[in-house]
């Protein structure tokens, strides 16, 4: 399990949130006294036994995650993103097991040299300035984070973020001009759209729920089933489906030649390589890559920038104590099997990551006749299994699932304590000892998960201007 490590700058105070909140509360780690806050059960509930680490190491009973598998993305020809679950984050704390007793860290200056706005740990994404043409694009990240991995051929560039954004909202890109990549992914449901499943220029239902954009860089390949080996592959295949945006590229890209701004844009951007499908994808692409958040309540913790609440240290009490609740096998961080907080952070030393895994896995839905990832790969153990959330901004991305069928995080966090079906591969450990887990959550305790769930949500990433409309009017002072 992790540690925290003292020390200034990336590697300090590497803690878990939900396999991290557990050290920030005070589970007797870095340097506290430990003493539980209300409701702690890790003495007079797990009777002292050890619980089972995620891998399935004996490990004392006080830890870390919960989670849930849920997330979106269109059916036959769907749209992409990565954003949901579970998790809770734990940074180094005073020992007191209050979430209220971190110290305030001192911060240098950002190393993008952008300004962190007074509440928050990294700086917003700018708006990106075409005038400033091929000059870097900066996205700004916490120290822990991994760079974006970006193809050799589309660095990011204010001019091609500045296009990718335009293209993104214009509805140009559909068959009919009525509809834009944004009327299925709206930046205030962290690139959602509140739909069970998106409906096309067509006014068709898609086969599947909208994923949200967040932090795509990192997670290929994309879609539910990944049949998207990279953002540049994902771009065309919602705009020329005949039941999304239904443009066939020839179309557009003759539209967009003959409108009377793109070509100079497509010209800045891409020097010498025309207005093509190639440098439409790669525009958008960039765009997509510049939509990162790290400012969450979770994330903001360590910095001794918020506190919990005492319903929300309960639900992370839960998680420390290992589930199901009581079982002798329990398993800390039990959401962190798939919602994985250390994945996209350097050397993988814990802190604040992604929640999330390129693995595709069940999570004890009935998926009925979508096959999930395994349309992709013909693999029968692929059957019913999909692409991996990340639990960022979960709040905000209702419904979840596949297919949409949860309307709440109530229902989410229901499914995972009591409705988990028993499929042939259902994987640890929402199996264990040979038996489907249980959560064993009192209703209670699952309004507990929920608030914690919500410590993940990041206001600025769903309010950042450059990620907003660019066609949109200014708001009238006061607005």
């Amino acid at each position: 399990m992790d540690s925290c490590v003292e020390g200034g700058g990336r590697g300090a105070r590497r803690g878990r949130v939900m396999g991290s909140l557990a050290l920030l509360l005070g589970a007797g780690a870095c340097g506290g006294t430990g003493a539980p806050g209300p409701g702690d059960e890790r003495a007079a509930e797990a009777d002292n036994a050890d619980a089972v680490g995620v891998h399935g190491e004996a490990v004392p009973a006080a830890g870390p995650p919960e989670g849930d598998h849920a997330g979106h993305d269109h059916g036959s020809g769907d749209h992409q993103g990565d954003g949901q679950g579970d998790g809770s984050g734990d940074h180094q704390g005073d020992g007191h097991g209050g979430g209220s007793g971190q110290h305030k860290k001192p911060r240098g200056p950002h190393p993008s040299g952008l300004p962190v706005p007074e509440g928050l740990l990294v700086p917003l994404a700018p708006v990106a300035d075409p005038a400033l043409g091929l000059q870097p694009y900066p996205v700004p990240l916490p120290d822990w984070m991994e760079p974006p991995p970006v193809p050799a051929d589309n660095a990011l560039t204010h001019a091609g973020v500045d296009l990718g954004r335009r293209l993104f909202y214009d509805p140009l890109l559909s068959g009919g001009n009525t509809m834009s990549c944004a009327g299925c992914h709206q930046q205030s449901r962290s690139f959602t759209d509140g739909k069970a499943v998106s409906v096309g220029e067509a006014g068709r239902p898609l086969a599947r729920n909208a994923m949200p954009l967040v932090n795509l860089a990192w997670t290929a390949p994309y879609f539910w089933d990944g049949r998207a080996p990279t953002l540049e592959a994902l771009v065309p295949i919602p705009i020329q489906h005949p039941d999304e945006m239904n443009q066939p590229m020839p179309a557009l890209l003759d539209e967009l030649g003959a409108h009377p701004d793109y070509p100079a844009r497509f010209a800045a951007a891409f020097p010498g390589e025309g207005i093509t499908e190639a440098t439409v994808s790669k525009a958008i692409a960039q765009f997509l890559r510049t939509l990162v958040s790290f400012n969450s309540r979770a994330d903001l913790l360590d910095e001794g920038l918020t506190e919990l609440s005492p319903l929300e240290r309960r639900g992370n009490e839960l998680m420390v104590a290992g589930l199901p609740k009581g079982a002798p096998d329990r398993v800390q961080d039990i959401c962190d099997a798939c919602h994985k907080h250390s994945a996209g952070v350097i050397n993988a030393d814990s802190a604040m990551g992604l929640f999330t895994t390129a693995a595709y896995k069940t999570n004890g839905l009935d998926a009925g006749d979508d096959r999930g990832r395994a349309a992709v790969t013909g693999d029968a153990a692929d059957q019913g299994a999909f692409k991996i959330p990340s639990i960022r901004n979960l709040t905000h991305t209702a419904p979840y699932m596949h297919d949409g069928r949860f309307a709440t995080v109530e229902e989410v966090v229901a499914h995972y304590n009591e409705g988990i079906a028993d499929l042939p591969n259902l994987e640890h450990p929402l199996r264990l000892s040979g038996r489907v887990a249980r959560m064993e959550l009192s209703a209670e305790d699952q309004a507990a998960v929920v608030a914690m769930l919500g410590i993940f949500t990041d206001a600025s990433f769903l309010t950042n201007p450059a990620f907003s409309d660019p066609f949109a009017a200014p708001a009238a002072p006061g607005d």
